[in-house]
């Protein structure tokens, strides 16, 4: 089969005779769609893995992911061929520390699609049928792949605790806080944009930020109380991953009120406890979803309550998801949100 295969750090190859994959028992064979390139491809391509080190064997990447059913492996009564499908794309163990206290989002022993395991940027890929979810006809091919990064923001959205009539900032609106900015306007919040690049701040706007602040020019600790009943917002959320920006976070919710850090910095982030903590401030982390995130994702995605086509920037075949994907999105002037990669199931 095709398949973008990394083989190192900085050694991403396009193959096209790559070993066919074959389901086991629980497991379906999926005939890939698309799956949409986000930075933590980047990063990994860059690195040559994830975690601190590189790969030992060549990998699939490709974690944000939809295919359609070819193939049934033993045992598999819930899928049919011919079924389109998410890919749900952390694998958890069920029986670890964390997985029996319903945390399953920090499985000890979890596996992940297009990390651990082969992932979509592939004409085929295997995953146990469990963690594949059924599409409503209101999602299209190229929709699903944002189900992830949409699931990763229901999960922080619901760590945040935010109420019906709270409000909220969101800082950093690549795919993650655009997605993030509307799943707390489903969840009833009035909600502030914040990020640098006016591509951003006008999508945010357009999807329904009451305001959207450029953090250079605006100085979002002097308008958020304006913007925010006086006192700041009641949760802030950080997908940003920039440097300074958890601070940030930090600094700028009200006091009494929840910081949400959910964007990967690559350089380590500092945190200063006198300025950030005063007020009885709540600074947590945010890591992927929890049970059942990614079929809340799937159903926001299909009511519309989540919209997602405007942040798909292009789509390309897989032969050419290299120079006009990978390279593409390390751009310093970068202008893209996500590439989708794929033949459509073809």
């Amino acid at each position: 089969m095709k398949a973008l295969v990394l083989h190192g750090r900085n050694d991403l190859r396009y193959e096209s005779d790559f070993p066919d994959p074959s389901p086991t028992a629980g497991e379906v064979l999926l005939r890939m769609t698309y799956s949409s390139i986000c930075q933590t491809d980047i990063e990994i391509w860059k690195r040559g893995g994830i975690g601190g080190g590189e790969w030992s064997q060549p990998r699939i990447q490709g974690h944000e992911a939809a295919g359609i059913v070819a193939g049934l492996g033993k045992g598999v009564t819930t899928l049919k061929v011919g079924d389109r499908v998410a890919v749900e794309n952390v694998r958890t163990c069920g029986l670890c520390f964390f997985c029996r206290r319903g945390q399953s989002q920090l499985c000890e022993h979890g596996r992940n699609f297009g990390f651990t395991d082969h992932g979509g940027l592939a004409e085929l890929a295997v995953w146990p049928a469990s963690l594949c979810i059924k599409l409503p006809d209101s999602i299209s091919n190229e929709e699903a792949p944002l189900a992830e990064p949409t699931s990763v923001a229901v999960h922080a959205v619901t760590n945040s605790g935010v109420q019906v009539g709270d409000t909220a900032a969101v800082i950093g609106c690549g795919v993650v806080g655009l997605v993030t900015l509307q799943v707390l306007q489903a969840a009833g919040a009035r909600v502030v944009a914040i990020d640098p690049r006016p591509d951003s701040r006008a999508l945010a706007t357009r999807l329904g930020a009451m305001a959207a602040l450029d953090p250079v020019k605006d100085e979002p600790s002097k308008l958020l109380p304006d913007l925010t009943n006086g006192f700041g917002p009641d949760v802030v959320i950080e997908t940003a991953g920039a440097t300074g920006t958890a601070l940030n976070a930090a600094q700028w919710v009200r006091r009494g009120g929840k910081a949400v850090i959910v964007g990967f910095a690559a350089e380590p982030q500092e945190l200063s406890f006198s300025r950030a903590f005063m007020g009885e401030k709540v600074v947590m982390g945010s890591s992927g979803t929890g049970i059942g995130g990614y079929q809340k994702a799937v159903n926001l995605i299909a009511s519309g309550k989540v919209v997602v086509k405007p942040l798909i920037s292009a789509v390309v075949p897989l032969e050419r998801g290299i120079p006009d994907g990978f390279e593409r999105m390390l751009r310093p002037t970068k202008d893209v949100f996500r590439i989708l990669v794929g033949n459509g199931g073809r």
